[in-house]
C-alpha cells in the first residue's frame, strides 16, 4: 500500500480536489491509472492499494471522494468489496476498472451501486471525466459495455409503451449522456417539465430511475447510442444516476 499524499489532510484550500484511491494489483496498470490523474487541477490520487484488505485499512484513515477498484484482486472480489464501501462510506463513489467485459460483470457492478464501469481496453484520456461524472451523480460506462445491455434480438419500434415522440427525444438524451441542464437546453423545457417527462417515462416503461429508464430503452431499440467514432475516439457513455 502506497500513501501518495501523507500530509494531504493538513492541505488547505477554497476548493478541495476529488480525492481517489486506486485499488488494482497489477502494478503497472495501477501507474498508470495514476499518471492519467496526475495533470488533472481537480482529482488527486491520494493512494494506491494492490489488495482489498489494504483499501480496507486505508479507507478507514483516510477519506477519498471515488474509489478505482478493480474487478478481481487477490484477496477477493471487486464488487462485494465495492457494497463494503457503498454501506460503510457511502459518501464514497466507486468506479469498476476492469479488464472483465462480460455483461454479467456490467450488471452486477450496477446492481452494486457503483458510480461506473470502465473497461481497461478504453483509452485512459477519459479517466478524469467519468470520475468528474460520478461526483455528480452520473454513472459511467464504456461504450462496448452499453451495446452489450441491448437486446440485440428485440426488434426496434418507434415509440414503445405509449411514448410520446418528445419523450422519445428525453430518452435518447439521457441515453447519451446529458444532465438535466443539457436537456433543458436543447428541448426548451423547464426544470418542472422536464421532471414531469421522466415521471412519464418511468411509469410507461416500468422503471424507477433515470439510469434504468435509459438502459432499458436501449434494450427496446427505443433509442440508438451514436456509433461514430471523434478524432480522440470513443467517448465514455455517462448515463445520469439519482444520488442515493
Amino acid at each position: 500500500m502506497t500513501d501518495l499524499t501523507p500530509d494531504a489532510q493538513q492541505e488547505a484550500s477554497e476548493h478541495q480536489p476529488i480525492r481517489a484511491l486506486i485499488v488494482e494489483d497489477h502494478q503497472m496498470f495501477a501507474e498508470a491509472l495514476a499518471r492519467a490523474l496526475q495533470d488533472e487541477p481537480d482529482v488527486r490520487v491520494d493512494g494506491i492499494c494492490s489488495r482489498l484488505a489494504d483499501a480496507r485499512e486505508f479507507l478507514r484513515r483516510v477519506h477519498v471522494d471515488v474509489v478505482l477498484m478493480d474487478y478481481r484482486l487477490p484477496d477477493g472480489d471487486g464488487i462485494v468489496a465495492a457494497r463494503y464501501v457503498r454501506v460503510e462510506h457511502p459518501r464514497t463513489k466507486v468506479i469498476i476498472v476492469t479488464a472483465n467485459e462480460e455483461r454479467e460483470a456490467l450488471n452486477e457492478a450496477l446492481e452494486a451501486g457503483c458510480s461506473g464501469f470502465i473497461t481497461k481496453s478504453e483509452s485512459l484520456i477519459h479517466l478524469p471525466a467519468a470520475i468528474r461524472g460520478a461526483m455528480v451523480g452520473n454513472t459511467a460506462i464504456s461504450p462496448s459495455m452499453v451495446a452489450k445491455l441491448i437486446d440485440q434480438d428485440s426488434p426496434r419500434r418507434s415509440y414503445g409503451d405509449g411514448l410520446t415522440p418528445r419523450e422519445v427525444d428525453v430518452l435518447q438524451l439521457l441515453a447519451q449522456g446529458c444532465g438535466n441542464a443539457a436537456i433543458r437546453e436543447q428541448l426548451f423545457m423547464s426544470e418542472h417539465t422536464l421532471r414531469n417527462y421522466v415521471a412519464r417515462i418511468n411509469s410507461k416503461l416500468g422503471t424507477h430511475s433515470k439510469l434504468e429508464a435509459a438502459t432499458t430503452a436501449l434494450r427496446m431499440g427505443l433509442v440508438a447510442l451514436d456509433s461514430e467514432e471523434t478524432s480522440d475516439g470513443p467517448q465514455l457513455v455517462a448515463v445520469p444516476r439519482p444520488p442515493g
